[in-house]
């Protein structure tokens, strides 16, 4: 049986450091931004949001906030990967308002959008209500399982991992492309949130570094760790 071109894919995907000047299709751009969209996340509430930065002067000053590392100062298109925190509701509402374009809405949609979802992430003034909602959910964990009632901090890493389920769907759709990309950690992030004039609740989860990969692009061959470190049963 042949193996799915998706394999093909995975492999074939690398953090490349160095970029060929040719442009990306908008096309292409667009198609893997698409299916960045579908890629999960908590409660379907997709907190994240790709900035395509294009102002030369904007692009040059994001060089700098990525330290002038070398992949973003040659890649043609560079992306900050924004993580926003506090756009729940909006993203709640929108969630609501196309279950209920779709014809009545059913009550446990109701009941988990308008009722659990406010208190996961409603950590009241000052993040005050973060620390017993995290103490009643532990202490109430020693008699049943239970969720995690979310202090602001447990938020924060919440969509934090949605957004980077969302990066590494974009990154292997450009490789299904045949373009390349790296994902860098590595900048300053007061600079980059400033630059981007994000609001609080939103900061820069990495910087996506998007082109064709020069014969120098990728540095050394793959390094796996032993499969029997990474995977386990019990």
């Amino acid at each position: 049986m042949p193996e799915p071109p998706f394999y093909a894919a995975v492999e074939a995907r690398r953090t490349v450091r160095d970029f060929l000047p040719d442009p990306v299709p908008q096309e292409v751009l667009d198609r893997c931004l698409d299916a960045a969209r579908l890629a999960p996340s908590s409660s379907n509430l997709q907190p994240w949001e790709f900035v395509i930065i294009r102002d030369p002067r904007v692009r040059q000053a994001a060089n700098a906030a990525c330290l002038d590392q070398l992949p973003a100062k040659t890649a043609p298109v560079l992306i900050a990967l924004v993580t926003h925190r506090d756009t729940w509701r909006r993203n709640r509402d929108e969630i609501l308002r196309v279950f209920a374009s779709r014809g009545p809405l059913r009550p446990s949609q109701v009941s988990y959008y308008r009722r659990i979802i406010p208190v996961i992430y409603t950590a009241g003034p000052f993040g005050v209500l973060g620390p017993l909602k995290r103490a009643f959910s532990r202490i109430t964990s020693l008699f049943k399982p239970t969720p995690n009632l979310m202090a602001r901090e447990d938020v924060r890493i919440m969509a934090h991992k949605s957004t980077a389920l969302a990066a590494a769907t974009f990154m292997l759709a450009l490789r299904a492309e045949g373009f390349d990309s790296c994902p860098m950690e590595g900048f300053d992030p007061w600079r980059a949130k400033a630059l981007l004039g994000l609001p609080r609740g939103a900061e820069v989860n990495m910087f996506l570094a998007v082109g064709k990969r020069s014969e120098k692009g990728v540095w050394w061959d793959r390094v796996l760790m032993p499969r029997d470190w990474m995977i386990r049963e019990i």
